[in-house]
């Protein structure tokens, strides 16, 4: 599809979805705004496709291209605000695109995570961005520390985001599992070592009655067969490929935030855009995760 078609299938998916989960209220006294909640929140999922370099580009494209569209087109920053306030409906709206796309045979579901850098380390202070709120974590992937935040998800083994949620960079692995196999409500897990822990494991199967799968550490006497390890990393590359996906297509890694607020927007958003072109390559008799030719300019 072109790019005015994908505008207006996410629109249609979006604006069905507010009308079946907002039914019309009252309007209240006031000025009234200037664009509605799904005109706001199809436009903040399209800004997350990769053809724009940057937010001002994207806006400046809407400004251009669709002021036909948006007859009362806002400004860009009270558009951002607005964003920023809906972001509990932007991650409803992810759990709800979701659904069609879950397959009810799925056996389990792979947990990991991913920081992200709101600030090069050099730059981190008491008295900038983010301060108070942000932390370093180590990436072991890149050898280098990270000053920024988590990103915990949970996918299925085809690759559809079922949860997600920001944590300090700092906070333990087993914590981000924690709240997101509460967020999440699955019944078996497979993540990487740095989800073990006899302990953790017994209070999910207790408290939560989820089985959670992960290799332990080396030096752990439950060590696993070599066969069996590689049996577990080669289940959990679907999530490694999601990460990559919105981290590459959709700009997670530099999502460009200046605010906590902003970031948790964002997040929300990218995340929702990923899924909703998920479903719109299932419409379209596509494989979900093949973002490449979704939209030709």
């Amino acid at each position: 599809m072109d790019l005015d078609s994908f505008l207006v299938a996410v629109y249609v998916h979006v604006d069905d979805w507010w009308k079946a989960h907002h039914p019309p209220r009252q309007r209240r006294p006031g000025r009234p705004s200037r664009l509605s909640a799904s005109e706001i929140l199809a436009l903040a999922l399209v800004g997350q496709w990769p053809c724009w370099r940057s937010e001002a580009a994207f806006w400046r494209s809407v400004e251009s291209r669709w002021r036909a569209a948006f007859p009362y087109l806002c400004t860009r920053t009270r558009f951002n605000r607005w964003v920023r306030a809906l972001e509990p409906e932007l991650k409803a709206l992810q759990h709800d695109l979701a659904q069609p796309l879950l397959d009810p045979h799925t056996p389990y579901r792979v947990l990991d995570t991913t920081l992200i850098a709101v600030l090069h380390r050099a730059r981190a202070s008491d008295h900038g961005w983010f301060a108070g709120q942000a932390s370093f974590g180590w990436c072991a992937a890149k050898s280098e520390w990270v000053y920024g935040f988590k990103v915990g998800l949970a996918v299925t083994p085809e690759g559809v985001l079922t949860a997600c949620l920001v944590a300090g960079a700092h906070d333990a692995e087993r914590e981000v599992g924690d709240a997101l196999i509460l967020a999440d409500g699955f019944g078996w897990y497979l993540a990487d070592k740095g989800f073990s822990g006899a302990g953790w494991e017994q209070h999910w199967l207790t408290d939560y009655g989820v089985v959670l799968v992960a290799p332990p550490k080396r030096s752990d006497r439950r060590a696993w067969a070599g066969a069996a390890l590689r049996w577990n990393s080669r289940k959990r590359q679907i999530v490694e490929q999601a990460i990559e996906q919105l981290r590459d297509w959709f700009g997670l890694a530099a999502t460009g935030a200046h605010t906590l607020s902003g970031l948790l927007a964002r997040v929300a958003a990218k995340v929702a855009c990923m899924t909703c072109c998920q479903l719109l390559n299932q419409e379209l008799g596509r494989p979900v995760r093949h973002f490449a030719g979704l939209m030709i300019a």
